[in-house]
Parts: C-alpha cells; sequence; structure tokens
C-alpha cells in the first residue's frame, strides 16, 4: 500500500479530512489535532463542530456547555435532535420540538 503525508496536500483536501475525523470519534480529532500545528489550526474551525457525533459520548463525561453550544450554532444533527426531544418532552414544546427533530432527520 502506498502511504502520502496530508501536508502535501491541497488546502481544500486537508480542511476536508479535518472535517470528517469528527464522524469517528474525539479521540480520533484530539489525536490529529496533536499531529501538528497546521491540522489544529483546521480543527480549531467552528464548521468541524457540525460533523461531530455528540450522541457517542457517553453522557457520564462532562462535555463542555460551549463546545455543545457551538455544535448547535453549526446545526449538529446530534445536537438538534437532543434539543429537539428536550422541547418535545421537558417544556412541552411539541411543535417546535418536532420541527426541530425534522432538521435533524433532514440532516
Amino acid at each position: 500500500m502506498e502511504y502520502f503525508l496530508i501536508l502535501e496536500m491541497p488546502e481544500e483536501i486537508k480542511a476536508l479530512v479535518v472535517e470528517r475525523v469528527p464522524g469517528n470519534s474525539f479521540q480520533d480529532l484530539y489525536g490529529l489535532r496533536a499531529s501538528c500545528k497546521l491540522i489544529k489550526a483546521f480543527a480549531d474551525r467552528r464548521s468541524v463542530c457540525h460533523f461531530y457525533d455528540v450522541l457517542s459520548v457517553p453522557w457520564g463525561l462532562n462535555m463542555p456547555a460551549e463546545l455543545l453550544k457551538t455544535c448547535y450554532a453549526e446545526r449538529n444533527p446530534s445536537t438538534l435532535y437532543i434539543k429537539g426531544v428536550q422541547f418535545f418532552f421537558s417544556f412541552s414544546l411539541k411543535q417546535e420540538g418536532l420541527s426541530v427533530i425534522k432538521r435533524a432527520a433532514d440532516a
């Protein structure tokens, strides 16, 4: 198998690679961030938050509230789903909850 260096790729490809890694796990993203300063700069972009799979993180871990807010602002599907369920069941806002859950399903 032939290997290639990620740093030799065009900027657009590097950004796409870094944006897709959070779909695997937070651990993969933080490992990638630790690899070099250039990749860390790509990983610190807000658009990366759209691809986090927040539902795969155990809720016993204390996830920073700012991270969840950023993911919600980026229209992350898992945070939209969580917010929709919260509206529907906790706040009894049926219409708003269903609309947010629908946006999560469409994403």
